[in-house]
């Protein structure tokens, strides 16, 4: 004897298929939402904070080698730096030996110094000593600030924050 008559089974059947007609035009919404959270947030360029160089480097030297390396790159941030060295104007000079090291940061030569543009955790790898407490400047900053530390010839020159919405790292 079958527990369900072919009417009820039929009837099973087309609300089952409705279910999953509801469910994949949820899930489109869904992913449209998103889609147009993300093209915002991506369309929206990265924004030069600010600038502070070390002892024994000038702002404009330290935005020099930064836009000189950035501009070998695409990356959001990088790219903030470039608009903001053109702003001012800070010359860019052609780099060489240029490495993007995903998730850190980049290096090259630039007027024969070896010039390092990254996060802290790229100065602790090359051995830059940055004598700055990296958490606590973190935490003093906006939201959405990204730190990039700056070095020439293996010495700290500067720190550069950039806002961004998307990017947390090279």
């Amino acid at each position: 004897m079958a527990i369900f008559s072919s009417t009820s089974y039929q009837m099973l059947l087309l609300v089952s298929l409705l279910l999953v007609i509801a469910l994949i035009i949820f899930r489109k919404q869904l992913h449209l939402s998103a889609t147009k959270v993300n093209s915002a947030t991506l369309s929206s360029p990265a924004l030069f904070e600010s600038l502070t160089a070390c002892t024994g480097f000038n702002s404009d030297v330290v935005l020099h080698v930064a836009a000189s390396i950035a501009k070998s790159s695409e990356h959001r941030l990088a790219q903030a730096i470039v608009n903001e060295a053109k702003k001012r104007p800070i010359p860019m000079n052609a780099v060489s030996e240029f490495k993007h090291l995903a998730g850190y940061g980049l290096t090259c030569v630039v007027d024969g110094r070896i010039i390092a543009l990254g996060s802290h955790a790229l100065m602790q790898e090359l051995g830059i000593k940055t004598q700055i407490n990296h958490a606590q400047i973190s935490q003093n900053l906006p939201q959405h600030s990204v730190i990039l530390y700056v070095s020439v010839n293996s010495y700290l020159a500067g720190i550069i924050t950039v806002h961004d919405m998307v990017s947390v790292s090279f």
